[in-house]
């Protein structure tokens, strides 16, 4: 049988010994056995069209692009379904890190950490104490930062390197071509995470000018699809669809409400905390993840009778604060942006909602757009717009003008109303 080779786990690595430790290490962190046997059936996809190829020796992040891309041109059923296109992307980022470090870091802020060589975990510890005191970032800013130099450092780690000092452009050039997998946008985030340690670094004396001036700034344009924007009936399908009977659908019930009445954002969702909602005033008062403002917000009947219904009936017992937790054990709070998305994205296809035939954004910030648009469709002036999406200036409410199509089309000009001296 034709095999292919992963590059980077301690010189040439087969397909199939990759895919083999990481299944045993799945089973070894007790994932579920659903986990498993999904996970099982995107690696035989995987190995099946490296196979095709013909054995080709490549690595392990650039056969699942490849498969991808194929994947589109073909325009597989499970590749269309956002859950296929998120579980293979899951796969690959899995089998790469273990394919270059032999093992993989599990995601959220609950998993444990592998750990880093001595020098370089004092790097990231000091890099952490210098952003808290200096930089003044927000702490998701900083949060999302140390996340990626930390997977940095694994690579680094991973090559033999145990100090900063070891680290050369080879290194970064490497690192960089390790994460193609990646969206664009992930990619500009995590080259922005490195400059701001290089540039630490320098002013530290740990590296040259020369090495901070190789990493370069990674643009990506904004061309990015508005989100679609919901009709009334649309949202009324997508919330009918939930199966409240369930302590998983009382919770995803909740979300949506949160999101398509108060057009709360996904990680303010994962964030609110049981002290945030005020029942004797009937109002939700927390501090955005976002921009770090205080955000008041009424609480409908309809969306407190909802709340009370999963707290009381659908939660598992915990002590934990945060209002919304994982439906199995362990019972912890949510902790990524697709746990909230993917409820919205799972309902949306129960409903049988058919959003803009045009390519959009359709998780769950399409809800938030949403209720923009009806604002702006009812007349509501910018400013209470402004406040009821938590925004800190209008400018950035005037971007969501931009979704109001109808109102656009009542204020057009005819071609007879264009002035004839433009040229």
């Amino acid at each position: 049988m034709k095999t292919v080779a992963a590059v980077g786990f301690g010189g040439d690595v087969l397909l199939e010994v990759v895919v083999a430790r990481t299944l045993e290490r799945l089973a070894h962190l007790k994932y579920e056995e659903s986990v498993q046997r999904r996970f099982a059936r995107s690696c035989r996809r995987l190995m099946r069209f490296a196979r095709e190829r013909g054995g080709e020796k490549v690595g392990v992040a650039a056969l699942g692009e490849r498969y991808l891309q194929a994947c589109r041109r073909r325009g597989d059923n499970e590749y269309r379904r956002p859950s296929g296109q998120r579980i293979m992307r899951h796969a690959i980022r899995v089998l790469t890190e273990v394919a270059l470090h032999g093992s993989f870091e599990l995601r959220g802020k609950f998993a444990p950490r592998a750990a880093l060589p001595t020098a370089l975990g004092s790097t990231l510890t000091d890099y952490r104490q210098f952003s808290d005191e200096h930089l003044l970032h927000r702490r998701s800013t900083v949060i999302a930062r140390e996340r990626g130099i930390r997977r940095f450092f694994l690579y680094v780690a991973s090559r033999g390197i145990e100090s900063v000092a070891g680290i050369d452009s080879g290194i970064f050039s490497a690192f960089v071509a390790s994460r193609t997998p990646m969206q664009p946008t992930s990619l500009e985030h995590e080259l922005s995470s490195l400059r701001s340690l290089m540039r630490f670094l320098l002013m530290r004396g740990l590296v040259s000018q020369g090495l901070v001036d190789h990493v370069r700034a990674f643009r990506v344009q904004c061309t990015q699809p508005l989100p679609a924007v919901w009709r009334r009936e649309d949202v009324v399908a997508l919330l009918a669809g939930v199966d409240r009977s369930s302590p998983v659908g009382k919770r995803d019930y909740a979300i949506l409400l949160l999101a398509a009445q108060l057009g709360l954002r996904g990680g303010d969702i994962r964030q609110l905390r049981l002290e945030h909602i005020l029942w004797d005033q009937s109002r939700i008062e927390f501090q955005q993840s976002k921009t770090g403002g205080a955000l008041a917000l009424p609480m409908s009947e309809e969306l407190g009778v909802a709340l009370i219904d999963y707290l009381r009936n659908g939660r598992p017992p915990s002590a934990r604060r945060e209002v919304f937790l994982r439906a199995h054990a362990p019972f912890l709070p949510l902790t990524n942006g697709s746990s909230v998305s993917h409820v919205m994205s799972k309902y949306r296809q129960l409903a049988g909602v058919r959003l803009a035939p045009l390519p959009s954004r359709r998780g769950l910030h399409s809800l938030r757009h949403s209720l923009a648009s009806r604002l702006i469709e009812a007349g509501t002036p910018l400013g209470v717009i402004a406040a009821i999406l938590g925004h800190r200036c209008q400018e950035s409410t005037q971007s969501y003008i931009r979704i109001d199509v109808e109102a656009l089309r009542d204020v057009a000009l005819g071609l007879e109303e264009v002035g004839h001296d433009c040229a």
